[in-house]
């Protein structure tokens, strides 16, 4: 079985996905689908994207990368982007309930991951925004899209958004 390595993101047109360790916008939907891709499946974050979430999310496995924090309740702590990956590795070989390693934030963990990721679940805000966390540029090239759900500006979403899911060749 093959282990899919995935990104899930939300980025404006410029690339930003965080400002002041927050998320700069508010896109109820958006955390709806966050919430239902990433259940059941190991999630791997850093330590500010852990802070900003503020608690291990239910119902996944909760894998996070610090050098500072050495324990978290309810989630396993790694020193290394390469430890917490190798760790999921292997809960994925030996428990066949989980096939997808799910990194969710920050910058630097995408940057680091982006060789070894072969699916792309990119929420693409339409809005130019400051922010201080950018999410890499990508060559979509290398990648075939193979959905796309578009969503409009409305009460429970302050921009309109495109939810596209890319796998690499």
């Amino acid at each position: 079985m093959k282990i899919i390595i995935s990104h899930v993101v939300a980025l404006s047109n410029n690339n930003v996905i965080g400002k002041d360790n927050k998320l700069p916008w508010n896109l109820r939907t958006d955390l709806k689908h966050f919430k239902e891709y990433t259940t059941n499946k190991i999630i791997l974050m850093g330590r500010k994207t852990f802070e900003s979430i503020g608690k291990p999310l239910p119902n996944r496995l909760n894998f996070i990368v610090s050098t500072k924090i050495t324990d978290i309740k309810g989630a396993r702590v790694f020193k290394s982007t390469q430890n917490g990956i190798n760790a999921a590795m292997s809960i994925c070989n030996e428990d066949k309930q989980y096939n997808e390693i799910v990194i969710i934030g920050g910058g630097y963990l995408f940057r680091e991951t982006l060789q070894i990721t072969n699916k792309l679940v990119l929420t693409k805000v339409d809005c130019e925004i400051e922010g201080d966390v950018f999410y890499p540029d990508v060559d979509l090239i290398e990648w075939r899209e193979k959905s796309t759900k578009s969503f409009v500006k409305d009460s429970n979403n302050d921009y309109d958004f495109v939810v596209k899911e890319y796998e690499r060749f």
